[in-house]
């Protein structure tokens, strides 16, 4: 196939022994007496192809990096106040990319996006992790990438996973063909739950239409109740939200707290969080409305249960130290 001028050169891999190649890096490697336990992030989509652009942007894309980093202040600062937050910068796929399932699409995401962050992840392991349990965390495209790592790099080296509190692969769907293709894999039950996957979609009541994040057979969890039943959880039962303020350009301006605002019950058949008292327009995806159209709650996945996202990280970590005591670690929350 004839290659884009600007696509990068993907037989290079990235090298993540430079500091430039990662957005975020403690300021020390971490020694015994930081904190115990490693946050491993991988930003969402955040490279918007312009009409000449390439499919796969390189590592040091400035308006990805911008809008990556944005994100690391709405959604992973969830998980950033309880151990050494890791986020390495990868070569990400456009939009149109992951919706344009060609064979030539799906080879430059392998050898892009995939080989990034199986790259990464695996040099974190060898010169940053010394031992440390650790969170893996994601959305969207990078709760995909999570998949890989979770399926390929844990099911080769289940030492590793012994280390693992808990994956939130959130804003991709988990399927039950997954967890079935990868019995070392286990879905969380219960609030509770370490060395499991947490995920769901949130969309309004009454969505039918195509959402790209969500595949067939999905699984999710009530991220209030942390549930897998139908029941529904009021608005009065969550901890809270932590919504996006955007001027009319939409660059970011704020952060707005609102207790007890998202509601969550599980739709078992479609497989997502229904969420019926977020008003869908303040989650629509500008320029995007055919990938996320009205109903589909993608960018609230994260805002929406903010505070109890939060509170069952601190939860799923006291419940590791707890059954983990042997390892000698104390974890202060």
């Amino acid at each position: 196939m004839k290659q884009h001028p600007y696509l990068p050169d993907l037989d290079t891999p990235v090298d993540y022994s430079l500091t430039q190649n990662w957005l975020c890096l403690p300021k020390k490697i971490a020694k015994p007496d930081d904190k115990p336990v490693d946050i491993f992030y991988l930003y969402p989509t955040a490279y918007y192809k312009t009409p000449h652009g390439p499919s796969i942007c390189e590592i040091n894309n400035e308006a990805m990096r911008i809008r990556a980093t944005e994100h690391l202040q709405t959604k992973a600062s969830v998980f950033s106040a309880y151990g050494n937050f890791y986020a390495p910068a990868y070569r990400q796929a456009a939009l149109e990319c992951l919706l344009d399932n060609t064979p030539e699409n799906n080879l430059l995401f392998t050898k892009g996006p995939v080989t990034c962050v199986l790259s990464a992840f695996d040099y974190y392991i060898k010169h940053h992790n010394n031992g440390r349990p650790f969170i893996l965390a994601g959305h969207s495209q990078g709760s995909l990438l999570l998949q890989f790592i979770l399926s390929l790099y844990l099911k080769e080296h289940p030492e590793v996973q012994e280390r693992m509190i808990a994956a939130y692969v959130i804003g991709y769907s988990i399927t039950r063909g997954y967890l079935k293709d990868n019995p070392h894999l286990s879905f969380a039950q219960r609030a509770e739950d370490t060395g499991v996957i947490i995920s769901y979609n949130t969309e309004s009541p009454g969505v039918t239409g195509h959402n790209i994040t969500l595949l067939p057979d999905a699984v999710s969890i009530n991220p209030i109740t942390w549930t897998l039943t139908g029941k529904k959880a009021e608005a009065s039962q969550s901890l809270g939200s932590r919504l996006v303020i955007r001027d009319s350009a939409g660059a970011l301006v704020g952060m707005q707290d609102l207790p007890h605002y998202a509601d969550a019950a599980l739709d078992l058949e479609r497989g997502t969080v229904i969420c019926s008292t977020a008003d869908p327009d303040a989650f629509r995806v500008i320029g995007q409305e055919d990938a996320f159209p009205t109903g589909v709650l993608h960018t609230g996945d994260y805002p929406l249960y903010y505070y109890d996202l939060q509170n069952n990280v601190k939860t799923r970590i006291k419940s590791y130290f707890s059954s983990h005591s042997q390892t000698g670690r104390k974890y202060a929350l």
